[in-house]
C-alpha cells in the first residue's frame, strides 16, 4: 500500500472514531451468528452452507416467498420479469446527455424474495469464457483457489447434472439441477410441420461441433449447442429458492426476516482500531422504491430494529441495493456521502463507481479510471415468418386449464411442449475481430422478443396465481400483442462479453427509500465504436444463419428493424434497442494499491471488520457470458472462506 494511500486511510480513521460508539459499550446480546442481506444468487447458497455448518444465520430481503405459475414454468420467466409480487423495476440511464441518441428510460428488470432474481431470470447455464475473469483474480491476488480450474470445483460442488454422462467437470449430488432443454419433447408430432423442421435444421447445421460449455476443455470454445438450463427433471425451474427451504427445514438454524428492508450496517469501534460491524437496521414492512407496488416513502423511525450478531454481516442485496447500502452506512466516497448528510465511516471512492465489463487478459491490467461498464451489451433482431410456428399452438400463456390449452398439455404430460424451454433453444460462440478469445454469443429463440422493455410480457395486467392447483383467475382486459407475435416470429440475440461502457450507481438521497442514479453509459468509453462494430458483425453472422437455404423460403421478412441494408442502419439500431441484463461489479475487489478496490480477495470490505459483499456487486470485471452460475460458485467461496475464519477463530 503506497503512502499516500495509507496516510488516506489513516486520515478517514481518525475522522470516524469520533462518530461511532465503543465496540466494548454495544449491547452483546447477539441473536444470531451471521447476518446475510439478500436472498438472491450471492446471499442464498453462502446463507444455506453457513446453517448447514451449524451457525444460525438470519437472512433479510425486501420480498417475500413466491411459487406461481411466472416463478415455476420456465417460458414463463418474460412473465416473472413483471410479475408484481417479486418485480423490482430499476430505470437507468444508458447514455450520457448531448449524446446523439437517448435511451433514458431504460428497464432493467431485477426479483425481490426468495431466491431473488434467480426466480426469475432465463436460466441459462453457462460457464464459458471465464477463464481469463478467474485466472485474472488468481494473478492479482497471488491465490491459486480463485483459478479458473479450481473454480470449477465449487461447480461441481453445486450441480446435479442431469444432461450427460458423469464427467470430471460436472457434479452429480448439488442443489441445482441443470438440463437441457426438451428438444424431443418439443419435436413430438403434435408440433411438427415443415417451417418448424427447417427452422430446427438450420440452426443445427449453422455452427458445428455441439459442445459443452461447462467444461474447462471448452473455455474458448467456438461453435455450436444446444444449451444447458438451471431446469429440473420435471421441466420447472431450478433456483435458489428450493436450496434455502431446504436447508430452513432441514437444518432448524436458518431464520428469514422477508418484507424487510435493509437501511444500515450497524458499527462500532473495534479494539484494534477499525469500524467493526455488528448487526444490521432493518425496516419490516417496508419496500424499495422500485418495487412494482411501492406506494412512496415512509416515516422508518417508528418500525426500524437492529438485529445483531455474534460473527459477521453479509451484504448480499445485489449490483445496486448492496452498495446503496454501503453508502447508506457511510462507506464509499466521503465528498459525496456528506452531500446527503451522511457522515462518513469509511473512505472508499469504489463502491458504486465501478460498473463493470471491461476486458482485461489474465495478468489482470487495471483499467485507467475508477469506473467500468456495467454489463453485457445484447441486441435483437426478429424475422415475421409466413406461418406459425406449429410449437406454439394453443399457447396463450395464461393461468387456467381452461385458458391455456398449451398449460393444460404441460401439465398433462410433464412439461412435454414449449413451456418446458427458457429462452434460448441453439445458441453458438465467435470471436471479435481483435479478440483472442470467444466474445460474443448469440441466441436463437422462434419467438417474439426485442429485449427487457416495459410490457415485454404484459405481466403487470396478469393475475398471479399459485402453481397448485390452479385457481379460476380472470385476464379481464389482457393485451396479447406481444404472445400473438411470438407464434410467427424468430429472434435472433447477440450478447458481447467484456464490453467497455462505463458506468455508476449514486445516491440521490439518504432515505433508504430514495431511488438511485443510474448512469450506464453505454459505447463511451474509448473501444466504445469497437463495441458496436462487433456487435454489427455478430448480426451479419446471425442474418446469415437465418438466410439458410433451409429456412429462408419460410421468411416473409426483417420487422425488428425493418431494415438492415447497411452498416449504418445496424449500427443505429444497436444504439437505439440494445439492453443488458447482466450488471455487475459496483463494489470490486481488487489489491491494496488500488484505490478504488471495495473488497479484497476474501470478500472483506475494506478498511471494516466482520462485513462482507458477496453478489454481482464483488466481480472486478463482469464474467463471461451469463453471470448467475459463476454468482453461484464464489458465493460457495465465499462460504469456505468465512468458515475457514470461524474455524481459526
Amino acid at each position: 500500500m503506497s503512502l499516500l494511500w495509507q496516510t488516506l486511510f489513516l486520515a478517514v480513521f481518525l475522522r470516524v472514531f469520533a462518530a461511532l460508539p465503543q465496540c466494548s459499550d454495544v449491547n452483546t446480546e447477539t441473536e444470531f451468528d451471521y447476518a446475510v442481506v439478500g436472498a438472491g444468487a450471492g446471499g442464498g447458497p453462502l446463507a444455506a452452507r453457513l446453517a448447514e455448518s451449524g451457525f444460525s444465520v438470519l437472512v433479510i430481503d425486501a420480498g417475500h416467498d413466491v411459487h406461481n405459475v411466472n416463478t415455476t414454468i420456465p417460458l414463463y420467466f418474460a412473465r416473472a420479469t413483471e410479475d408484481p409480487q417479486i418485480s423490482l423495476d430499476y430505470t437507468l440511464d444508458e447514455y450520457p446527455p448531448g449524446f446523439r441518441f437517448q435511451k433514458n428510460d431504460a428497464l432493467y428488470p431485477r426479483s425481490r424474495g426468495v431466491g431473488g432474481s434467480t426466480i426469475h431470470n432465463a436460466m441459462i447455464n453457462v460457464i464459458a469464457a471465464t477463464r481469463s475473469d478467474f485466472d485474472g483474480l488468481a494473478d492479482m491476488f497471488n491465490d491459486s483457489t480463485w483459478s479458473r480450474d479450481n473454480m470449477q470445483e465449487y461447480y461441481k460442488k453445486i450441480e446435479r447434472n442431469k444432461y450427460t454422462l458423469p464427467g470430471p467437470d460436472h457434479g452429480q449430488d448439488g442443489w441445482l439441477t441443470t438440463t437441457l432443454n426438451p428438444l424431443l419433447a418439443a419435436l413430438n408430432p403434435k408440433f411438427l410441420d415443415v417451417q418448424t423442421v427447417a427452422y430446427f435444421a438450420a440452426l443445427a447445421i449453422s455452427d458445428v461441433p455441439l459442445i459443452d460449455f461447462n467444461v474447462t476443455s471448452n473455455d474458448d470454445a467456438v461453435g455450436g449447442s444446444l444449451p444447458s438450463f438451471t431446469i429440473d427433471e420435471h421441466h420447472n425451474r431450478s433456483s435458489v429458492r428450493e436450496r434455502l427451504l431446504d436447508v430452513e427445514q432441514s437444518s432448524g438454524r436458518l431464520t428469514f426476516s422477508l418484507d424487510t428492508l435493509a437501511t444500515k450496517i450497524l458499527m462500532c469501534n473495534g479494539t484494534d482500531g477499525k469500524p467493526t460491524a455488528y448487526g444490521v437496521e432493518m425496516a419490516p414492512g417496508a419496500g424499495l422504491a422500485v418495487a412494482s407496488n411501492f406506494n412512496g416513502k415512509v416515516d422508518l423511525d417508528p418500525i426500524l430494529r437492529n438485529v445483531t450478531v455474534r460473527r459477521e454481516v453479509i451484504v448480499s442485496a445485489g449490483v445496486f441495493q448492496s452498495p446503496q447500502l454501503l453508502m447508506l452506512s457511510g462507506i464509499g466516497d466521503s465528498s459525496q456521502l456528506e452531500q446527503f448528510g451522511i457522515e462518513s465511516v469509511v473512505h472508499l471512492p469504489g463502491v458504486g463507481t465501478n460498473l463493470q465489463g471491461k476486458h482485461l487478459t489474465s495478468s489482470f491490467d487495471p483499467p485507467n479510471d475508477d469506473s467500468s461498464s456495467l454489463n453485457h451489451d445484447e441486441i435483437a433482431i426478429i424475422y415475421k415468418m409466413k406461418q406459425n410456428f406449429s410449437i406454439w399452438n394453443g399457447c396463450t400463456f395464461l393461468y387456467t386449464l381452461e385458458d391455456d390449452p398449451c398449460l393444460a398439455f404441460w401439465q398433462e404430460t410433464g412439461g412435454a411442449n414449449i413451456y418446458s424451454f427458457s429462452g434460448a433453444f441453439e445458441v453458438t460462440t465467435s470471436r471479435s475481430v481483435d479478440s483472442p478469445t470467444p466474445d460474443i454469443f448469440a441466441y436463437y429463440a422462434p419467438a417474439y422478443f426485442p429485449g427487457f422493455v416495459r410490457g415485454v410480457s404484459n405481466a403487470s395486467r396478469a393475475p398471479v396465481c399459485p402453481i397448485d392447483p390452479y385457481p379460476s383467475c380472470l385476464d379481464v382486459g389482457f393485451q396479447q400483442e406481444l404472445i400473438d407475435r411470438s407464434h410467427n416470429h424468430a429472434t435472433v440475440i447477440n450478447l458481447k462479453a467484456h464490453p467497455s461502457s462505463k458506468g455508476s450507481v449514486r445516491l440521490t438521497g439518504a432515505h433508504p427509500q430514495d431511488p438511485l442514479d443510474i448512469q450506464k453509459n453505454r459505447f463511451q468509453a474509448e473501444e466504445g465504436p469497437q463495441d458496436v462494430a462487433d456487435l454489427r458483425e455478430a448480426i451479419k453472422r446471425s442474418m446469415a444463419v437465418m438466410n439458410n437455404l433451409l429456412i429462408e423460403g419460410f421468411i416473409e421478412g426483417l420487422e425488428f428493424p425493418e431494415s438492415l441494408d447497411t452498416d449504418e442502419e445496424i449500427e443505429d439500431h444497436i444504439y437505439q434497442n440494445i439492453f443488458g441484463h447482466h450488471a455487475c461489479c459496483t463494489n470490486p475487489m481488487g489489491t491494496d494499491d488500488d484505490p478504488n478496490a471495495v473488497l479484497d480477495g476474501d470478500f472483506n470490505v475494506r478498511g471494516v471488520n466482520n462485513l462482507r459483499v458477496v453478489d454481482a456487486s464483488t466481480w472486478k470485471i463482469v464474467p463471461g457470458y451469463f453471470i448467475t452460475t459463476p454468482i453461484y460458485m464464489i458465493s460457495e467461496k465465499a462460504a469456505d472462506v468465512i468458515l475457514a475464519a470461524a474455524k481459526a477463530d
